[in-house]
């Protein structure tokens, strides 16, 4: 027992088999590790985050944009679409993509329904599956930027359901 001893507190042999190195060898390991560990705690505190569809929607982020104008002396249905492809589409999809916009009614109709005005149905699609819908009437007191939206629309919108020429 006295002979085992001895061998265990000389060391035991090191690396290169000297007595007294055993305890470096080891405490070499355990630095290592630790450094190991380290760093690769840093590596994951870099890494990217979850992928950008856990984000809420930003704003900013209207991606189509569907009029429907109903109405009228002679009762007429048409529709404009705008998107990303549109010409001249980007502004009004900026707009409607603004946090003033998000902000409005689903709704603002006359008090007097009276006589032959058009109807709006405004409906915005978004990045990730939000849709918002706004509706109105000719002539309504509405915010001016539901206003801007619905006249920019009909300016550069595409008409994807009425007939060629």
């Amino acid at each position: 027992m006295v002979a085992e001893r001895s061998v265990v507190s000389s060391g035991g042999g090191g690396v290169d088999g000297d007595a007294g190195h055993g305890g470096d060898t080891m405490g070499r390991i355990a630095r290592n590790t630790i450094v190991t560990l380290v760093a690769a705690c840093g590596v994951a505190a870099l890494a990217p985050a979850a992928p950008a569809a856990a984000a809420p929607v930003p704003f900013g982020s209207a991606t189509k944009i569907v009029l429907d104008r109903s109405g009228g002396f002679a009762g007429q249905q048409d529709s404009f679409v705008v998107d990303r492809t549109t010409v001249g589409g980007r502004p009004v999809l900026r707009t409607a993509g603004s946090w003033q916009f998000r902000w409005l009614r689903n709704s603002y109709q006359p008090q007097n329904p009276c006589c032959d005005r058009y109807s709006y149905r405004v409906t915005v699609s978004y990045r990730g599956g939000y849709r918002k819908t706004v509706r109105t009437v000719q002539g309504t007191k509405a915010p001016r930027i539901l206003w801007d939206v619905i006249n920019e629309t009909e300016r550069v919108g595409v008409r994807p359901f009425s007939p060629a020429p």
